[in-house]
């Protein structure tokens, strides 16, 4: 552990490296929430129904 203090001590302004990959992830995180609440109802059901569109459509080929 040593070797890796004595190495990122070496590297200047180290430190805001941590800060900026925070802020990076709540400001994607706040953007994905806002976008989600956002979505009008019937737009979550047509996303809620997309695995099981072509499902159907591939059986009734097959039989």
């Amino acid at each position: 552990m040593g070797i890796v203090s004595r190495l990122f001590d070496s590297i200047e302004g180290i430190y805001w490296f941590p800060i900026a990959a925070l802020a990076i992830f709540v400001l994607f995180f706040v953007l994905i929430s806002i976008h989600t609440f956002g979505m009008k109802k019937s737009k979550e059901q047509e996303c809620g129904a997309l695995p099981f569109e072509n499902d159907e459509k591939y059986q009734s080929r097959e039989v």
